[in-house]
């Protein structure tokens, strides 16, 4: 059972008698975070990480006799962690500390790493981290564009978990608060005041818990390539995705209502005026030749998960809508 804290003044006391491998991104120098022990800092690591990577961190803690995993940053620090704890023979605890509000990193058993370019996925119940830190204070510093990509990847998480297959009715509860608590809350959030900081780390969290059910689906199986050929962050690109695929699947009144909507077509136009308000808008760069690199790039497995069966022809169709190429 996971345990959260709100501060890291509470958390930090776990680590006094600790030496933890400290698995942070750029941003943990701007946080004045004091650790109330003594730490290894491992942060030679990519943004899309690395399994050679994951080995040297590995190593790192080995060799440092570590006892204990913090990860602090984005979804990348968090899985760069998960992957060392994995590599590592013995099962140390981690603790997460997320500095964005959008993959839920924290709150999954899933770690996803590269190796010779491809992308693995890693499913094993001891990655979910035994503590996460859910500390608002640290995303003031979240650039705009960045605090809007990954909120919209938080909320697209959660409409996916709903609809998904494996859907429970513990997954649709996270689900359901997850939506309420990033519509409730985005105006706050990205006016960098504390009480929309804080409820959206919390709604991250939810969605997170919700996919660590039931995995996501076909607009995150369709973004991937978005991401790599066009250079868009995560959270933008499988938002251009969802509106178009949901509209496609019609239906799910039911999570329309969550988002005060009466049918799935009124949330559709909602999300899509939503995400034009946002300026969250098809690359400019698309054009009707990518088309095939795209279809063939789609996560089949994360397709098995949709609840409508999407084939070739249709997939290349929704992406010339999401491309409007």
């Amino acid at each position: 059972m996971q345990k959260t804290f709100y501060d890291f003044t509470a958390a930090f006391k776990i680590l006094e008698d600790k030496k933890p491998l400290l698995v942070c991104d750029g941003i943990f120098d701007f946080l004045k975070i004091d650790f109330p022990c003594e730490y290894v800092r491992f942060s030679d690591f990519k943004p899309n990480p690395l399994l050679e990577d994951a080995r040297k961190g590995a190593k790192i803690l080995k060799k440092n006799k570590c006892d204990f995993i913090v990860a602090v940053g984005g979804g990348s620090s968090i899985d760069m962690a998960k992957c060392v704890k994995y590599l590592n023979r013995i099962n140390l605890p981690l603790m997460a500390v997320p500095t964005t509000s959008g993959t839920g990193s924290e709150a999954t058993h899933f770690a996803v790493a590269y190796k010779n370019g491809e992308k693995h996925s890693i499913a094993d119940e001891r990655l979910l981290p035994e503590f996460a830190v859910l500390q608002p204070d640290v995303l003031k510093i979240l650039p705009i564009y960045h605090k809007k990509c990954t909120m919209l990847d938080a909320l697209c998480q959660a409409v996916e978990s709903w609809w998904s297959k494996r859907a429970t009715n513990e997954s649709i509860e996270y689900s359901k608060m997850a939506i309420k608590l990033i519509l409730n809350n985005m105006e706050s959030y990205l006016k960098n005041e504390d009480k929309g900081n804080k409820n959206m780390l919390t709604a991250s969290n939810y969605s997170g818990k919700a996919i660590n059910i039931t995995t996501t689906t076909a607009p995150h199986a369709m973004s991937y390539k978005l991401t790599s050929l066009y250079n868009l962050p995560h959270g933008h690109a499988v938002a251009i995705c969802l509106p178009k695929v949901w509209r496609y699947m019609k239906n799910y009144d039911s999570i329309a209502a969550a988002f005060g909507k009466r049918s799935s077509d009124e949330a559709v136009l909602f999300f899509e005026q939503m995400l034009c308000d946002l300026e969250i808008l098809p690359p400019e760069n698309a054009n009707a030749g990518d088309l095939d690199i795209l279809v063939n790039s789609v996560n089949t497995k994360r397709l098995k998960n949709n609840p409508v069966r999407l084939g070739t022809d249709t997939i290349k169709s929704l992406y010339k809508e999401i491309l409007e190429v």
